[in-house]
Parts: C-alpha cells; structure tokens; sequence
C-alpha cells in the first residue's frame, strides 16, 4: 500500500539475498609435489593446505563447511582418488553445493579433465568452484573461470606432472638398478631396515609362516586353497592383517571389504610366485 513502510526496508538487499553455501574443502598432496625441495613440500603439505582453506572460510561467513575431504599420496593425472571420488558422491547427492582447493592444480593436474569439470561437471550440478591462490571464483567472479588463463594455467599444470614424472621414474630405475628398495610397504615377511629404507631386513614375526606356506606347497603338495584354510583355521593374519593390526603400520588394501583379514589363493600364489623370497 502506499506510504506503507515493508518491514525489510532497514535491510540491505545483499543481505537479503546472501545465499548459505554448503561447502567441501578439498585437499591433495601426491608424490609429484613431495619431489620439489623443503619449503615446496611445506607450502603444499596437507596442513598447510587445511589451514589456508580454514582460514578462508573463517572471512566468508556465507561458507559453511560439509566436510573436507583428503587424497594424500595420489596423483593429480587421473581423478581416480577415494577423497575426490567421494566428493562428487556428495555433489550428486545434493549434500554440498561448494568447492574450495588452494590453487587449480590440488584439483587436478590432468589438462582436459579439470577443464572438464570446471566448464561442464560443476555447473551441470550448480556448484560454486573456489581456487583461492589463482582468484577463480565462479559465483562471484563467473568470468574468472572464463578466462585464457585458466587454460593456460591447467596446460601447465599438466605438463609439470608428465615433466616430474619422468624425473622420478628415472630416478627409481637407478635406484632399481643398484638393488635399492623403492617402496612404500615392504611384501610379506620382509620389514624396511630402520637403518636404510632402501634395504630390507627379514620380519622374524611371520618368516617361520612363509617358510610354512612353502613347506606345505612342495613337500605335502597343498593348492592355495588348502593352505588358505590351514592359515585362516590357525586364526593367522593375512598380509593386510599384519601390516595394519600387528605392525600399526598405515595401510590400506582397497580389495578388503571386511576386517577379517583372511587369506585368499590369490595372495598365497603371490608368495609362491615372489621371486623376492629366493634371496
């Protein structure tokens, strides 16, 4: 009616319309990051990460944090990765509506897939994609993921990736060439030298059950099967088992669906087969 004051005319309009924004932090650190000096390393690290994100989010009140989700020790080349992958399970899920990562390449390293989901998959599922070190933010700044330098900048990325991993191929085959142990996790039976984690020392803990599953294959003739179940019934742990329970040691089998831990034929034949266990 005229002359009639609406309760909102005191508000601003931009506090009428500030939206709340379900958000996702997003963090990667992969092998290719880990290969580039101290101070590289520490301005990549994850904390580093989590605390520049946390940070932003402490100066947008309108950013409200889902969850954070973490793939540490997985390449930016592919986006085959738990922590992304689950992301995106809860992108589809309507659960969150924002993501935020330090700079374009903790998304991906991978030129056409990280183009790919900065044009095409983030807005198909109307969500606001935030690279904070590069000034990418597509609700409030659309045109910066429009941008010649966002292309140019993923290009990059990409090409440092297949640069450093080149380098670090060659630089295993040395270390493979001088019998040097280049792993993560040592095969069963065998632990890293505290001394030297290029060299590898028996595991006096399980040997004798390697020496076991020998015995039984060539002098009484047992199959993978049945060596399975003579361990599984002896309530001895597999190989995940022992690293992740006995060893306290931090690993993950992404083929285990349980926490039984039982020996399966397909890991027995891998000891049989283990040229490592004739040393």
């Amino acid at each position: 009616m005229p002359g009639r004051k609406s309760k909102y005319s005191n508000v601003s309009s931009s506090a009428i319309e500030e939206k709340i924004w379900s958000t996702a932090l997003y963090i990667r650190l992969s092998q290719e990051d880990e290969d580039n000096g101290e101070e590289k390393q520490e301005s990549n690290s994850i904390t580093s990460q989590k605390t520049l994100l946390n940070e932003f989010i402490k100066e947008h009140k309108d950013l409200i944090v889902y969850d954070t989700y973490i793939d540490d020790g997985f390449t930016g080349t592919d986006f085959n990765r738990p922590g992304f992958q689950r992301l995106l399970k809860d992108i589809k899920n309507g659960n969150i509506n924002c993501v935020i990562v330090k700079d374009l390449s903790r998304l991906g390293r991978n030129y056409i897939e990280v183009g790919n989901y900065i044009e095409q998959v983030f807005p198909l599922f109307n969500i606001r994609f935030i690279a904070i070190n590069d000034q990418v933010d597509s609700y409030k700044n659309p045109a910066s993921t429009n941008t010649i330098l966002i292309p140019f900048k993923n290009l990059i990325n990409d090409e440092y990736a297949r640069d450093t991993s080149i380098k670090i191929r060659t630089s295993l085959n040395g270390k493979k060439k001088k019998g040097e142990f280049i792993g993560a996790f040592p095969v069963y039976g065998y632990l890293k030298d505290p001394k030297d984690k290029h060299k590898l020392i028996i595991d006096e803990s399980v040997a004798e059950i390697v020496r076991k599953i020998f015995y039984w294959n060539v002098n009484e003739g047992l199959g993978k099967i049945a060596i399975c179940h003579r361990l599984n019934d002896l309530g001895i742990l597999n190989p995940t088992g022992h690293k992740k329970i006995e060893l306290k040691q931090n690993y993950n089998n992404y083929g285990i669906k349980d926490n039984t831990y039982n020996w399966s034929p397909s890991t027995v034949r891998n000891i049989l087969n283990n040229e490592i266990y004739c040393r």
